[in-house]
């Protein structure tokens, strides 16, 4: 059996539907707190201590890749660096009910800045964005004569505007769109081709000084090509086209 079939054919959908498990124990479960109760409930343990988006779930959070509405509006947002540091790209749609699916990434390090932007001009061909969100620090020139903004431009990411600085209202965005419950799906979908968002997501923890912030040492770059993105928003949507 695959993995799939594995689950579906051994693990139980919640704990209520293991018969194998007393009334006792599922009132253990039951009054377990924070995310160890979540965690051994739902079978979640991408869940832990000081885990900053408590909300990331493969199960809803996750979708196989499908072919998107040509009227559905595309975005992108980047986090550049250069070779030593890694560059993370994504491209957003935005569908007619306001959910946003990620649907591709460029996630590199070892590169120059402009061997990262003529990827991203590659990738990008044939398609057309509303706008594309980078890091405010690339606008600046520190002394260089170009500034990394004016690079991507000079190879073809062509549309660029500054990310916004207020990180603490951006990641209340980044919540936001990942929250779900029982009657709710959430507003983010993630194809399962954004191997780093996916990745890294679930591992970023709070800073200690800052608990509204994430830790800055973890490895964020795809969280913050995200902050960037969804903080420009403000619950748009995809008009659906007349027929």
């Amino acid at each position: 059996l695959t993995g799939n079939q594995q689950k579906t054919k051994f693990f139980p959908s919640t704990y209520k539907d293991n018969p194998y498990l007393n009334k006792e124990y599922i009132e253990y479960l039951e009054a377990l707190e924070g995310s160890l109760g979540k965690a051994w409930r739902e079978g979640d343990f991408d869940l832990f201590e000081g885990q900053f988006f408590t909300e990331f779930s493969r199960e809803k959070h996750i979708i196989q890749p499908f072919t998107i509405p040509l009227s559905w509006l595309k975005f992108r947002s980047i986090d550049p660096s250069g070779r030593a540091g890694i560059t993370s790209c994504h491209w957003y749609v935005l569908d007619w009910n306001s959910r946003v699916f990620v649907y591709r990434e460029h996630y590199s390090t070892g590169k120059d800045v402009d061997q990262h932007a003529s990827e991203i001009a590659r990738l990008s061909e044939g398609e057309q964005y509303r706008y594309t969100v980078m890091d405010s620090a690339a606008f600046s020139k520190l002394g260089l004569p170009e500034t990394m903004a004016e690079i991507y431009t000079r190879c073809g990411v062509t549309g660029l505007t500054p990310a916004s600085k207020e990180r603490a209202v951006g990641w209340n965005q980044v919540h936001t769109y990942l929250r779900w419950d029982e009657n709710n799906s959430p507003k983010l979908l993630i194809f399962n081709n954004c191997n780093n968002l996916i990745r890294t997501l679930p591992t970023l923890i709070h800073d200690d000084l800052h608990p509204e912030d994430l830790n800055t040492k973890g490895e964020d770059h795809a969280a913050d090509d995200l902050r960037y993105f969804l903080q420009t928003l403000r619950e748009g949507y995809t008009a659906r086209p007349l027929t």
